[in-house]
């Protein structure tokens, strides 16, 4: 059975009436057909066009089949998704009886019908992105079709999406796809060249197949691998590492989730900005940094299993130095970094200036968090999301056991200059958490705002009552003004009243 992609664009619920409106005199004057103006086709085509980039293709081109006066329009438009969700039935149970060949025909069809012919045509795509099945004979057609348009050199961005047609593939399929992908790449020089942005799912590379793709690929800004891996050592039977040492790459954004790699090594990316690691495998940390100068943001969200044991940030983001942006997901379970003082982890958080630690779980304290407002100075916001979850959401069967987090190394003269916001999604009345914000705000001697929500509803967790879950009746948050005005006014008591708190 084929992987549907999920369809990415959501279908405008007001489309415009291409109908010649009613006259205003049509009740008291019969009015010929042919003299109705429609006044939206007499605009001119540059506006025109603007209108449908404003829709998704599956609409622009019915509107197109309305007019002759538009007919011609998705030829010329400069931005373009042409997604094969797009071809998919809407009926679900319809969908469950197409097959890929289905689809990539009736792609195909559009493909071809979209791009110019020739890289001699004279039409600018300013942005053409596809999303298609890796699947042949289809890809010879996508290869051509791009290539004209990336010869003609006036495209800025182009953006592969390609999609594996099983939903769950065996190792020896997953081979077979990187396989047809590289040679797909090297078919089609002309086409990868220009890509910017490049997704991919359950691909198994070769040894050397990520550094040739990064070679051929000398414009890709973002790389994006879902479900991939490497070829196995047949000798040692580890897995592989992830290593990029691209230093002549245009690679700005790098997103890896749930891949199969040991660790990620990124030894040269001189322009790397951005880089995303999800639910990785093997031991921690799953990243190490060499020259990447211009790293400003790292997001890791991760379930700890139980081989996994914490790690320090230091030795993870070692080299790094203009880091602004740090984002932690740990999923209700197990933090999985360890405290540490500000010696090795200062130089790294220099530039730092927002915090995000994210499904922390609820009963752990959170006295270890302020390790990160020592070792940042410049730190503006701190974010933090609490997770109080009976449904069990988040845990399985391997996953590390949670144990609670105790730092109590910070230094009792420490004040933070310059941390101004203080963000609490999972706020509740509870005597520890209390204690938790005003040791912020001892801390924190600039701080101006405090910002204090509820946390985001749980389906499962409210289908449960309270024989099942004794413990959710302590996890209330305050829905009356009056109770609200009473923790602000705990919370204030002994600081400066210029704290802003809103809650809820």
């Amino acid at each position: 059975m084929m992987d549907c992609p999920s369809d990415s664009l959501s279908h405008l619920d007001d489309l415009i009436d291409f109908r010649p409106p009613s006259h205003p005199s049509a009740t008291m004057q019969s009015v010929p057909q042919n003299k109705v103006e429609d006044r939206i086709s007499a605009l001119p085509d540059h506006i025109l066009l603007d209108i449908l980039e404003r829709i998704d293709l599956h609409t622009a081109i019915q509107a197109s089949t309305l007019s002759r006066r538009w007919a011609h329009l998705p030829r010329l438009l400069s931005h373009l998704l042409i997604d094969v969700a797009h071809f998919l039935p809407r009926d679900r149970k319809k969908r469950e009886h197409w097959t890929v060949d289905q689809v990539m025909s009736a792609y195909i069809v559009a493909v071809r019908s979209l791009l110019p012919s020739s890289p001699t045509n004279d039409r600018t795509i300013n942005h053409l992105q596809l999303s298609f099945y890796l699947t042949e004979p289809y890809l010879q057609s996508i290869g051509h079709a791009v290539g004209n348009v990336a010869e003609s050199g006036k495209t800025n961005c182009l953006d592969f999406t390609i999609w594996t047609d099983v939903a769950h593939p065996e190792y020896e399929q997953c081979l077979l796809f990187g396989e047809r992908l590289m040679s797909f790449a090297q078919s089609y020089p002309a086409a990868f060249k220009w890509l910017t942005r490049l997704t991919l799912q359950n691909i198994t590379f070769g040894d050397s197949d990520i550094h040739k793709l990064l070679s051929t690929c000398n414009k890709l800004e973002l790389l994006s691998l879902t479900y991939c891996d490497a070829v196995i050592n047949p000798v040692t039977s580890e897995d592989a590492i992830l290593t990029i040492d691209a230093p002549h790459t245009a690679l700005l954004a790098l997103e890896v989730t749930t891949c199969g790699y040991a660790r990620i090594d990124l030894i040269q990316v001189p322009y790397l900005r951005r880089v995303v690691c999800a639910n990785w495998i093997g031991a921690n940390p799953p990243l190490i940094f060499g020259n990447v100068p211009h790293l400003h943001t790292v997001a890791l969200r991760h379930t700890a299993m139980q081989w996994q044991t914490p790690f320090t940030l230091s030795h993870c983001l070692a080299n790094t130095t203009s880091l602004s942006t740090l984002y932690l997901n740990f999923y209700d379970q197990m933090i999985w970094i360890e405290p540490e003082g500000p010696k090795h982890l200062s130089p790294i958080f220099s530039n730092l200036r927002d915090v995000y630690l994210y499904n922390v779980f609820y009963d752990c304290d959170l006295n270890w968090t302020i390790f990160v407002l020592e070792a940042a100075p410049s730190l503006n916001n701190l974010c933090l999301m609490l997770s109080r979850h009976p449904c069990g959401r988040g845990t399985m069967d391997d996953s590390a056991k949670k144990v609670n987090v105790l730092w109590d190394q910070a230094s009792p003269d420490f004040k933070h200059q310059r941390l101004s916001l203080l963000h609490i999604i999972g706020f509740a009345v509870d005597e520890k958490l209390m204690k938790y914000i005003r040791l912020v705000m001892e801390r924190a001697v600039g701080l101006k705002r405090m910002c204090l929500l509820d946390q985001q509803p749980c389906a499962k967790c409210d289908a449960m009552d309270d024989t099942q879950s004794p413990s959710r009746k302590r996890w209330r948050f305050p829905v009356e003004e009056e109770e609200k005005e009473v923790i602000r006014q705990q919370l204030l008591d002994g600081f400066s009243s210029s704290i802003e708190i809103s809650i809820g």
